[in-house]
């Protein structure tokens, strides 16, 4: 390396790191701050780069961006993942690159490159990227999907998955039937209400397995402190919210400086969120303490604490995994079900199939339980591609490259931010063909290709950071599919005599979620009706 580059690297890496809170106050107040540090960064960015790949090995595919900054307009403010599956297209290529102000994003497009990169080597590809915003001011460092790769997040994944592996799901059935039935009951009291019906369901059963709480309404105060935490996080991880996300500096100016809000925003924000998981943690530990704690992830987690273990740690990890599970579930189960709903207006013949099976096979004088699923292949298959078919997370949280790695001759710097376009992946015609229209029956063909199954998890994310409550997520899912359907009747909503067609448009966000529809909610009979009626008293 010549000498003006080795003195341009030494000039940005100062001055980025070791000056940072300087540059911020001072010249982020003169409105220069930021375009001083990108070009820097930039600068530090291409010569590191340009020394650590000496064979001079090219970038995967990528539209030719610009000087500094680079491919900024290639990236549409909303639905990402399409773009970027009209990127590997037109580039003939499923993995592509792209280079914002000295930042390196990779996009997996294909479950082949997915499975290559966030699978095979997770090793160096499952760090999460720097959220300045979200983890170091706000503290949602706690939530598993956020943590770093470090001895935390491993001891909170060994945890989560002891208590929620598919051998130990079963334990927590009969919480999700519970809440089916309860669902079932408030649809027929108020169909009009269904989206508010889902939250409610959602929330309470994610809650009543994290900590045994006994949620009945929408107003309990755990389930508004914990909805509360809910929008905070979906505010916050919205990308391009906050400019301390694009420019970290920024977390050192006071909050007394002009346009410093996010600092005032952050500290209560951080307050909210460990009340939301603190408060329900000491409940179960004083109930527990009184003899009159339930069965819950918490309870049982703290039980199982031995003399040899460091209790306060221990107590830690358990009081964060309990927090963990209501952001981490409650969104995705209401857009699943939207979803499904969505599903069966679009789709009427899909519905009619499963409602034939649950008829046939469980009858009519009795709602469906987990002991029929062997025995609802059409419905087990259309709870599989609801999953698929709109993915609740269609990028998930980006990954971060640990070092830099060669893949098919290409060079893929570390500290690249990594994404998991599950959206491209789940849609791509060479596994789900026209993948666009619900079909269930793809999952029960017996020579469908196995990685078409397989795939379906890259709903829940990718590697070693895939979602460890996917087994919950799909228990709940069929239950209340298999439950609705046994006992319901989905269809288009009719005022002043036309027809409401749904506009199957989706939110934008990183959590995906139908735009508000209308439909008509019946029961099929009134012995369906009878049923539901019944479950109220049982």
């Amino acid at each position: 390396m010549g000498k003006a580059a080795y003195i341009l690297q030494s000039l940005s890496r100062g001055l980025l790191q070791h000056c940072a809170p300087i540059m911020a106050t001072l010249l982020g107040s003169l409105g220069i701050g930021f375009l001083v540090t990108v070009v820097l960064f930039f600068v530090y960015s291409y010569v590191q780069d340009k020394r650590r790949n000496p064979g001079g090995l090219p970038y995967p595919p990528g539209p030719k961006g610009y000087p500094i900054i680079g491919n900024l307009f290639d990236i549409p403010s909303v639905f990402i993942y399409k773009r970027f599956r009209e990127m590997s297209r037109e580039l003939n290529s499923d993995i592509i690159h792209l280079q914002v102000f000295g930042f390196h994003l990779i996009a997996c497009n294909s479950k082949g490159v997915a499975d290559d990169l966030l699978d095979q080597r997770s090793s160096i590809y499952s760090d999460r990227p720097r959220m300045p915003m979200i983890v170091e001011l706000m503290g949602f460092g706690w939530s598993l999907g956020f943590t770093p790769y470090n001895e935390w997040w491993k001891h909170s994944r060994q945890l989560f998955h002891k208590h929620f592996q598919p051998s130990a799901v079963p334990h927590f059935r009969p919480k999700n039937l519970k809440a089916a039935h309860g669902f079932l009951q408030r649809l027929l009291d108020s169909p009009e209400h269904f989206h508010e019906h889902m939250q409610l369901m959602a929330g309470s059963t994610i809650l009543n397995i994290a900590y045994g709480l006994d949620i009945r309404t929408s107003d309990d105060p755990y389930l508004k402190r914990a909805e509360e935490c809910l929008q905070i996080l979906d505010t916050a991880a919205n990308p391009g919210t906050f400019l301390v996300d694009i420019m970290p500096a920024l977390k050192y100016v006071p909050e007394w400086v002009p346009g410093a809000s996010f600092k005032r925003k952050a500290r209560e924000w951080r307050d909210v969120a460990e009340r939301s998981y603190t408060i329900p943690f000491d409940f179960v530990k004083q109930s527990m303490t009184g003899g009159t704690a339930q069965s819950s992830f918490t309870s049982l987690a703290l039980r199982d604490i031995t003399e040899n273990d460091d209790r306060k740690y221990q107590e830690e990890l358990i009081k964060c995994l309990g927090g963990t599970m209501y952001t981490a579930g409650t969104d995705m189960t209401v857009s699943l079900l939207l979803t499904f709903f969505l599903a069966m207006l679009t789709n009427p013949v899909a519905q009619d199939r499963a409602q034939e099976e649950i008829d046939r096979a469980v009858g009519t004088d009795r709602l469906p339980t987990f002991d029929d699923e062997p025995n609802l292949p059409f419905v087990s298959a259309m709870s599989k591609e609801v999953f698929r078919w709109q993915q609740v997370a269609p990028f998930a949280i980006p990954h971060r490259l640990m070092e830099d790695d060669v893949y098919n001759g290409y060079f893929l710097p570390k500290n690249s931010i990594v994404l998991g376009n599950a959206w491209a992946i789940l849609h791509d015609d060479r596994l789900f063909p026209d993948p666009f229209t619900f079909k269930p029956e793809r999952f029960t063909d017996p020579n469908v290709d196995p990685r078409v199954p397989a795939a379906v998890d890259y709903a829940f994310g990718f590697g070693q950071r895939v979602c460890p409550g996917r087994w919950m997520a799909h228990s709940l899912v069929f239950i209340v599919v298999a439950s609705v359907l046994s006992t319901f009747r989905i269809e288009r909503a009719v005022r002043d005599g036309r027809v409401i067609e749904p506009s199957g448009a989706y939110t934008p966000g990183i959590l995906a979620s139908p735009e508000k529809f209308e439909c008509t909610i019946k029961p099929r009979s009134r012995e369906a009706e009878a049923l539901v009626r019944a479950t109220a008293t049982s």
